[in-house]
This record gives structure tokens, sequence and C-alpha cells, in this order.
């Protein structure tokens, strides 16, 4: 009884696909419980083992269900068949899966491949770009520097160019004029007082043996006539030549006595204006190149074309309103100047007549007055008075424009 007792539980558990599984199983629902001692082993085995129990139990097992039992295991092959193809479905749906898989991760690192590359790519081309630029600014900041260098070397080079110019021009200056200290006497004259430095001193000049070499010249000269005003203007530059003080210019603490002779002249524009252009180093030229400069002057001024630079201040004046009729006049000196020469127009006068053998007390004389206008601090009245008298001296003796 503990036999049958001890694996009723057991019995009672049979699942019921394990029913179906297997025909044998019913054979165990209906056995006793003595008889149930393990299923591992066969039934048949489990019979022969207890044959004296099984002999009292066979009669109740109808044969049939032996039967049963052997047309169950013969059905049982084909289902291991089918467990073969189904664990051959199996397999074969793992190595499909297994390829999935693997393909999968091939496309994932080429992916990943792909992207690293293009990572990579893009890391190169940035530093290409940085390169190039850290290149680029690297060339400019060349560029630059060597443009500065460069600049640096022409401004150099163009401040001692500066320099040098304006040594020589010191160096030329130095040789075209010299200082002298202006008169004491003349200097406190004119601090204690508030008086004008400006003097004017004139005189009557004859000029009839000046025009009868005027007219001799331009039988020599044909085409390029001479003018009195031409022989007038060379009588003062050969004066200022032999007076040299007439020649100067202020500079506050000094007088500066130039060499080199530059003498601006009036000339008439085409609106009846007066100009005052300049004539540089008037004293090197002859009577015919002085001609021809004041001829040019008065052609630029009538058609309007002097320029600025033409009309500088020089060293000497000489206005000469004998064309306009004016018989004597006082100009305005320019600044800094020594001396300005006025002369009027030419007129018939009648003068003491010198011939002691003529019984005629006067005679007819063609006169012009000269006016010398002159900074005293520079020029005083002994100096302006000396000036004329050569002045004077070379008109009516007009040989000496000829020396």
């Amino acid at each position: 009884m503990d036999a049958w007792n001890t694996n009723e539980k057991i019995w009672t558990e049979v699942e019921p696909e394990q029913e179906s599984a297997c025909s044998s199983n019913k054979v165990f629902k209906v056995l006793p419980n003595s008889l149930s001692c393990s299923f591992a082993e066969p039934v048949t085995s489990f019979f022969w083992k207890n044959n004296n129990k099984a002999e009292s139990t066979f009669s109740l097992l109808d044969r049939s269900m032996f039967k049963c039992s052997r047309d169950d295991q013969t059905e049982a092959a084909p289902d291991a068949d089918d467990e073969e193809m189904r664990l051959e479905a199996t397999e074969r749906k793992r190595r499909e899966i297994e390829e999935e898989v693997r393909k999968l991760v091939e496309l994932e690192l080429e992916s990943k491949n792909i992207e690293e590359n293009n990572r990579f790519m893009l890391e190169l081309e940035q530093r290409n770009q940085e390169t190039m630029e850290a290149a680029r600014i690297a060339g400019e900041l060349e560029e630059e520097a060597v443009r500065n260098a460069v600049g640096n070397v022409i401004m150099e080079f163009e401040y001692k160019a500066v320099m040098q110019a304006e040594l020589e021009a010191s160096r030329k200056a130095a040789e075209n004029y010299y200082d002298i200290s202006p008169s004491k006497k003349a200097m406190k004259r004119y601090d204690s007082k508030n008086m004008s430095p400006i003097q004017q001193y004139s005189v009557d000049v004859r000029i009839d043996a000046l025009d009868e070499l005027r007219a001799i010249l331009n039988r020599t000269l044909e085409n390029d006539g001479l003018e009195t005003s031409d022989l007038l203007l060379k009588a003062a530059i050969l004066t200022v030549k032999a007076i040299p003080s007439a020649n100067a210019k202020w500079m506050e603490d000094n007088i500066r006595i130039f060499k080199k002779i530059d003498v601006n002249i009036s000339v008439e524009g085409e609106d009846l204006s007066i100009f005052t252009p300049v004539i540089q180093d008037a004293a090197s030229k002859g009577l015919r190149e002085l001609a021809q400069s004041v001829r040019m002057a008065e052609q630029s001024a009538s058609d309007g074309t002097l320029d600025e630079d033409d009309c500088d201040p020089g060293t000497f004046a000489v206005q000469n309103l004998g064309k306009l009729g004016i018989k004597s006049f006082s100009p305005i000196l320019p600044d800094d100047q020594a001396c300005l020469l006025a002369i009027g127009s030419p007129e018939q006068r009648a003068i003491p007549n010198d011939d002691k053998k003529s019984n005629v007390p006067y005679t007819m004389a063609t006169m012009v007055t000269a006016t010398l206008v002159c900074d005293d601090k520079m020029v005083d009245a002994i100096t302006g008075s000396k000036w004329l008298n050569v002045y004077k001296n070379h008109i009516e003796n007009p040989t000496t424009l000829l020396l």
C-alpha cells in the first residue's frame, strides 16, 4: 500500500500533452500504485522485473493497450523526422539570422568607416584651410614688412635727398650772398622814434645820348630792336652791381647782400593792370638777351599766362611807367627789400646850355625823372645819393653800358 501511495502524487501530476505523447502513460493510470517505481526505464522491463505482481495484474489489462502502445511507438518515428526537420529549419533560420546580423554589422562598420573618413577629411580640410590662412596672414605680414622697409628706405633716401638739396641750396645761397650788421645809428634812430625808415630820392636825367646809342644799336640788331626802357634798365643793373648795398634784404638781425641780381620789372597786362615779373640773374645778360627777357615778360602779361612763380620778389626792382605818361611817382617798396627805382615818362625840357661856344643860354633836352625808394636801415641818404649819381652817369654816358 505504501508503494501505491508513494507515487500517487506523481501520477496525478502528469501533464495532458505528455498523455498524448505516448499511449503507455495510459497504462500507468490504471496500474496499481505498487507497480509504479521508476519512469526512466521501459514499461516491459518493469513488468519483467516484477513478475510476481505482474501476473496478478496483467489480467486486468487489455492487450489492446499494448497494441496501442506499439502503434504509438510506430507513430513516434515521423515525430523524430519532424524534429530533425525542425532542427534543420531552426539551424537554417539561425544561419540566416547570423548572415543578416553579419551583414548588418558589416554595414554598421562600413557606415562608421565612412563617417570616420568623412570626419577625417573634414578635419584635414579644416587644417588645410587653417594652414592656408596662416600662410596668407604670414604673407601679408611679410609684404607689409617689406613695404614698410621699402617705405622707410625711400623716406630715408628722400630725407637725405632733401637735406642734401637744402645743404646744396644753402651752399649756393652762401655763395650768392653775405650778411653785414646794420648801422647802429640807424637802428637806434628808428627804434627810438615812431618814424618810417622809407626814404625817397629823385634826380632828373638827360637821355639824348642814350637815344643816339639805341639808334646805332638798332641799326645793327635789325629785328631785335631795343627800346629806351631797355637801356634804362641796363643802367640800373650796372649801378646796383657797382653799389651792392642796394641789392639787399632785411633779415631781422642783419642785412643780407646778394651777389646775384634778380630784378622785378613792371609790365602792363591786357586789362591795364601792372605785373612785376622777375628777371633772374639780370646782371649776367647782355643788352639783346635782357631785351628779349623783357619782351617775353610783356607777352606773357598781355596773354595772361604769367604764373605766380614768375612774379616772385627779387633783390631789386625797376618800375617804368613812362608808357602810361606818368612823369614821376613813388611806388611802395616791397617788404624787406632795400631799394626800388621808379622811372617816369620822357619829356622835352629847357635846360642850361653847357656849350660855352654857343650864345644860346638854354637848350632843349629829353629828360626823365628817376626816383629811388630806399629803406633807410639798409640804404641811407648818402648811399642813395651816390647810387643816383652813378645811375645818371651811366645814362648820360651810355658807352659805359657796353663795357
